[in-house]
């Protein structure tokens, strides 16, 4: 009995090795095959794909690798034939029919690829899967108009209006039929909630706006729409949001108004429009809308907000007009719109004093009296009276502390103030933190004291993702270029401090001296650059000029395109000489092809020539 039993467990054994070589070797050449489908060495893989499917042909994954394999091939007739082989298996397999028709449409047999993708539909009529799976396989072949069809087809066999919207609406798209995508989505409105259909629309028209076209057809649309429905709450907002993705600022802000109106919110709506387009920095209208919110509402809330909204947008504007790339000499019109910025934070500082916007405001109207307008004293004072900021300002109101020190020359006020934080270890604002390290850093050189000053800047360089460091780069080099003559970058910085307290006339004189000292120091180019900015503020147009041009005469310098660019603003705003500025930015193009102001400057001269395009 022992021998039989020991026979018997040989026998089991043996058989049990054979079948796991068996299947050790099947999946050993599905691997194989799959490797080579993946490699594109499709003729390799249909030999393992067709030994493997001999073995098991009841085995999908053996079954579908070589259907793929045959259609990478265009082995047509060889696909149709697997798959009827199947089909009479399981003749009610959707998914089967739509290949089968998939090989008979790219074997050039169209009708009956459209036959047997009729007949797939009618396999389970009521059912809406079988509507996508169909559709799918025509989108594939890009028979738009056919998936249309099927899908409309779904709508009327499962009695639901809009069961297939969404995908008729992007055929429709891809069909560049606009109109039709655009009135299908508008179903959605007659049938769902219609704030969640109008915010469902919007997703759907927002995921076509790379297409400018589209997005200009879809808005002409819906202008017609509200002319047959003028007062259809939905279609205007739909419109509203349309000219928002257009950019069309102006035209949304109408429509805003009259949503608002309409709704009787005292200015909900347009606060809402206010706020996108300021996130756009569509400021103009941003501010219209914020000033006319701001007479509407009736909340001191609502009030309050859209007048920030009203100030930080004119703020932008003015700062817009000021840069100094952008702003010709002797032109203070740039200032009415920081100066109403000002007025409207002085307001929220009045009348609102004891809400979550005083440290906002107060902060804001600090920095526009200092930067702008040379406000000492009136800084002063606003930072005493209304200086205990919430703390999500502490740091930012230390920062402008230390800047308004710099501006007034109290250089050793404003390294203590900033040493205060920096040594301090604390960096709950790693942005504002570096900008005080900054701070530190320019008032040490300003002091002369360079090796504590580079000491700063080197820890702020060292994270070149710092909002600080491309400021901490240029001071660090200009430092390490003129080490070896001190004398001429203590000058050079003792005027640059005198330029930023607005004491010009001083710092001219100065610059003046260095260039007549120390003509060849490495900085005498930035001496040149700020002289002539300073002589811009000043009104003295000529001497700028005579600057710019002594820059702009070396292509190589690292100032030559910026002085090119401003040689060209001073003729056009300054100077009123279009012909001349045409000239001066017609040959900034040619002497600086890769100056980061090069569009600005092509924009610039098919405006003075008055091409629009």
């Amino acid at each position: 009995m022992t021998k039989i039993y020991f026979a018997l467990i040989i026998v089991v054994v043996l058989f049990a090795g054979q079948a796991y070589s068996q299947t050790a070797d099947e999946l050993n050449k599905y691997r194989i095959a799959e490797a080579l489908e993946q490699a594109g060495e499709y003729d390799k893989a249909l030999d393992f794909y067709k030994q493997l499917y001999q073995i098991a042909p009841n085995n999908f994954v053996y079954f579908d690798g070589l259907r793929r394999t045959y259609m990478y091939l265009k082995k047509y007739d060889d696909v149709k034939n697997l798959i009827q082989s199947r089909l009479k298996i399981d003749p009610s397999n959707v998914v089967l029919l739509c290949q089968l028709g998939d090989a008979y449409y790219k074997g050039c047999t169209p009708d009956s690829a459209i036959a047997v993708w009729d007949k797939a539909l009618t396999i389970s009529p009521t059912n809406p899967n079988t509507y996508r799976v169909v559709a799918d396989v025509l989108v594939k072949n890009r028979l738009f108009d056919k998936a249309i069809e099927v899908y409309k087809k779904g709508e009327s066999a499962t009695n639901s209006k809009a069961m297939f919207v969404t995908e008729i609406a992007r055929l429709y798209f891809l069909n560049m039929n606009y109109r039709e995508s655009l009135n299908e989505l508008l179903k959605l409105l007659q049938i769902q909630d219609k704030n969640s259909a109008v915010a469902y629309i919007q997703s759907q028209l927002g995921a076509y706006s790379s297409s400018k076209d589209a997005v200009d057809q879809f808005t002409n649309e819906m202008v017609k729409e509200i002319k047959d429905n003028p007062d259809n709450v939905e279609y205007r907002r739909l419109l509203s949001f349309l000219y928002m993705e257009q950019k069309n600022y102006p035209a949304a802000y109408e429509t805003y108004k009259w949503l608002d109106t309409r709704s009787g919110s005292n200015g909900t709506e347009l606060l809402a429009f206010a706020d996108r387009a300021y996130n756009d920095e569509a400021y103009d209208v941003a501010a219209n809308a914020y000033r006319e919110v701001s007479d509407l509402a009736k909340d001191n809330s609502a009030v309050v907000k859209a007048l920030m909204g009203y100030a930080s947008s004119l703020r932008r504007l003015g700062e817009k007009d000021y840069t100094e790339d952008d702003r010709p000499c002797a032109v203070d019109d740039t200032l009415k719109d920081l100066n109403a910025s000002l007025s409207v934070y002085e307001r929220v500082i009045k009348e609102f004093s004891n809400t979550q916007y005083l440290s906002g405001a107060v902060l804001n109207a600090v920095e526009i009296k200092m930067k702008y307008f040379h406000d000492f004293g009136g800084a002063e004072k606003l930072l005493s009276e209304f200086g205990n900021f919430l703390p999500m300002y502490r740091y930012e109101g230390v920062l402008t502390s230390i800047q308004l020190y710099m501006m007034e020359g109290r250089f050793n006020d404003a390294l203590s103030t900033a040493l205060g934080v920096v040594q301090s270890g604390t960096q709950a604002n790693n942005s504002l933190y570096d900008r005080i390290q900054y701070q530190a850093g320019l008032a040490l050189y300003y002091l002369g004291m360079y090796d504590s000053s580079t000491y700063y800047l080197k820890k702020i360089t060292a994270n070149p993702m710092s909002d600080a460091a491309n400021d901490a780069l240029q001071l660090l080099n200009l430092i390490t270029d003129n080490s070896g003559n001190p004398e001429a970058l203590r000058e050079f910085a003792s005027a640059g401090a005198m330029e930023a307290s607005n004491r010009l006339p001083e710092a001219a004189a100065m610059l003046e001296e260095i260039l007549k000292n120390y003509p060849q120091v490495a900085l005498a180019n930035n001496a040149r650059l700020d002289l002539a900015s300073a002589y811009c503020k000043m009104g003295k147009v000529q001497e700028a000029l005579k600057y710019y041009s002594e820059l702009a005469e070396d292509s190589t310098g690292i100032f030559a395109d910026r002085a090119q660019f401003r040689i060209g603003i001073i003729y056009q705003e300054t100077l009123h000489q279009k012909d001349k500025a045409v000239d001066e930015y017609e040959d900034f193009l040619m002497r600086f092809p890769n100056s980061i102001y090069q569009d600005k400057v092509r924009a610039i001269i098919r405006n003075l020539l008055g091409d629009k395009s």
